[in-house]
């Protein structure tokens, strides 16, 4: 069978067997965290020790982490909790964030409970700060919604500047971190951040479960339960819950190796894109400091390529996305790249190569190879 090549790791990362091996007893085991028998409590006791772990790392107080589902779930929790608690009447956001952020705004919006006002963002998708000054100036005590990494073009935002604006006009900040956690850049005590979401598959563990960082808490998005004190109702994921306090812990004492190793494939393969496709189109930042190490977005010309590169590439087996996973299956050009200035049939040609630990350099040749022999080119 030909060696399937996954370079989607945007979108998830393989589970790492050590964080399968540390769920597999709670997988097994029985109980309700809830119950205050030796079971339960044994369940109860894992959930707050893996909660003390994620917080130590990120320089929290554990009470500060709660457990949702997800990167999506989160992101919910902190802009729906943060109008509802502390009555936001104005949102501020980047519209290149994912649409867990997007799609919630829009939401509140189109009940009447907010007005949304967008930051205007330039060519590589990085927000313009002197705008964002502009509109906390005019709509103080606003929530900031800005994420750390793009998960479709890789541009890095300002975060700690974007704090410290928010926090001089009294402002909620949140940072969805979810395509940056497992580089273990996020230390809570550096940059006065209010809410930050991450999710466990994107750092090497579980799908299904996450967690929430919020600085006082709010109100509960789900209801039904006194779990989570109060902030989030519903059993607990212990098994997943355990596996990403391991995950993220392996995460921040390989961060270092690891980031220098994910810059190394993408320059490699910068230089493979620029020799062997001399017109090819980069998106958003690509430099060493402004951009994601494992994430990169291009496209072709019209003349060139077709928008069914992700399918002709499948069929290779090399596995890459077009769009973030959330949103491949709508058929819409990517939101991102219409938002830094790319027409909607430019945009439906990109492709967005994510890279690993298990990645190799081998696996860039087969997969730049199976892009040569998909498209087009000039003789």
């Amino acid at each position: 069978m030909e060696k399937l090549i996954y370079l989607d790791y945007a979108a998830s990362t393989p589970l790492d067997p050590e964080v399968e091996a540390q769920m597999l007893p709670y997988l097994r085991r029985v109980g309700n965290p809830s119950s205050i028998h030796t079971a339960g409590r044994h369940l109860k006791a894992a959930i707050e020790e893996a909660r003390t772990t994620i917080a130590e790392l990120l320089g929290a107080e554990p009470g500060q982490i709660i457990f949702p589902s997800g990167g999506t779930e989160a992101d919910n929790q902190a802009i729906r909790g943060a109008v509802a608690t502390w009555s936001i009447s104005h949102i501020l956001f980047n519209p290149t964030e994912h649409h867990a952020v997007l799609h919630t705004i829009e939401s509140l919006s189109r009940a009447g409970k907010v007005q949304a006002h967008p930051i205007a963002v330039d060519a590589q998708g990085r927000i313009e700060l002197t705008h964002l000054e502009e509109l906390l100036r005019k709509y103080p005590r606003s929530l900031v919604a800005v994420m750390y990494a793009n998960n479709e073009v890789g541009t890095l935002q300002p975060v700690e500047t974007i704090a410290e604006l928010t926090q001089r006009y009294e402002g909620l900040y949140l940072c969805d971190t979810v395509q940056v956690m497992g580089l273990g850049w996020v230390y809570l005590r550096d940059w006065p951040v209010d809410f930050i979401a991450a999710s466990a598959h994107k750092f090497y563990g579980p799908r299904g479960v996450g967690f929430l960082y919020r600085r006082r808490p709010i109100e509960s998005l789900i209801t039904g339960g006194a779990q989570e004190r109060e902030q989030r109702a519903g059993t607990e994921n212990v098994a997943g819950i355990v596996g990403m306090a391991y995950a993220l812990q392996k995460a921040y004492l390989r961060s270092s190796s690891y980031g220098r190793r994910l810059w190394e494939l993408k320059t490699y393969l910068i230089e493979r894109l620029r020799q062997d496709f001399p017109f090819v189109i980069f998106h958003g930042d690509i430099s060493l400091e402004g951009s994601h190490p494992g994430i990169l977005n291009f496209r072709f010309p019209s003349s060139i390529a077709d928008d069914m590169l992700v399918l002709h590439l499948d069929l290779a087996h090399v596995c890459v996305s077009g769009t973030s996973a959330c949103a491949s299956g709508s058929g819409h050009p990517s939101h991102v790249l219409q938002a830094i200035g790319i027409p909607a049939e430019e945009a439906k040609r990109a492709l967005r190569f994510s890279w690993g630990a298990e990645t190799q350099m081998s696996d860039i040749d087969t997969a730049l190879s199976a892009l040569k022999s998909a498209i087009a080119l000039p003789t």
